[in-house]
Formats: C-alpha cells, sequence, structure tokens
C-alpha cells in the first residue's frame, strides 16, 4: 500500500465516522424533537386554552377603556359648559352691581331733592303759621279798638 493509498483509505475512514456522527446526531435530535414535542404540543394547548380565556377579558377592557373615554368626554363637555356658565354669570353680576351703583346714586340725589323739598315746605309752612298769628294778633288789636271807638261813639 502506498501512501497514497494510506491517505485515500484514511480520508475516507474520517469521512464515514464524520457521516456516522451527523447520523448520530441526527437521530438524537429526532429523538429530542419527539420527546419535547408532547410537552410543546401541552404549551400549546395550554397558551390556546389561556388565549380563550383572556379573549373575553381582553373585550371587556376594551369596552370598559370605550366608555371610560366617552365618560371622560362628557365629563369634559360638562366641565367646559360649567365654566361657560360661571363666566356668564360673572358678567351677569358684575352688570347687575353696575346697575345697582347707578339706581344708589339716583335714590340718593332723590332723597338729597325730596330732602329740600321738605325743609323748604317746613320752612314756608312755619313761616305761613308765623304770619297768621301775627295777623291775628293785629285783628284781634283792630277788633278790640274798633269795640273800643264804638262803644264811646254809642255813649
Amino acid at each position: 500500500m502506498t501512501t497514497y493509498e494510506i491517505a485515500v483509505v484514511a480520508g475516507m475512514a474520517v469521512w464515514i465516522v464524520v457521516a456516522v456522527a451527523i447520523l448520530v446526531a441526527l437521530l438524537h435530535a429526532i429523538r429530542l424533537l419527539r420527546e419535547t414535542r408532547a410537552p410543546l404540543g401541552q404549551i400549546s394547548g395550554t397558551l390556546t386554552n389561556l388565549s380563550d380565556r383572556l379573549k373575553p377579558v381582553l373585550h371587556n377592557v376594551e369596552q370598559a377603556s370605550d366608555q371610560a373615554r366617552r365618560i371622560a368626554s362628557r365629563l369634559r363637555d360638562d366641565a367646559d359648559g360649567v365654566g361657560q356658565a360661571l363666566t356668564s354669570a360673572s358678567e351677569s353680576t358684575g352688570r347687575m352691581v353696575d346697575l345697582v351703583e347707578e339706581r344708589v346714586v339716583e335714590i340718593a340725589a332723590l332723597l338729597a331733592v325730596v330732602q329740600e323739598e321738605a325743609e323748604e315746605t317746613f320752612v314756608t309752612t312755619a313761616s305761613l303759621l308765623r304770619g297768621l298769628r301775627r295777623g291775628k294778633r293785629k285783628v284781634s288789636t283792630a277788633q278790640r279798638v274798633a269795640r273800643a271807638l264804638g262803644d264811646r261813639e254809642g255813649e
């Protein structure tokens, strides 16, 4: 046997050993896959079962989220409405205060005029009464003088 033949035989032996090793590895991998198929099938079944159980929960969460979104929108709209109502009420109150202030000024002016008229009427009435009293005294004096003169003429 020549060196070349020995090298060829040795190369073939190496190829055969590598092929057998690959074959053994493949058989071992197949056996492992078969052994893991059952647990993987159980895991898959469990995941499917879990998925089926979670679908209603996820559906309820989606509905709750939609409802919460609608409620938040309504609350926002209501809050905006309340804010606008408060603004309007504040403006109306301001206008009412201005009107009340104007009326108070007008009433104060009217009361001043009424007081002035009352004072003037009081003074006029007092003056008239004083004049009547003086006039009465003069009339009484004139009547007495006329009586006295009338009594002398009759004598």
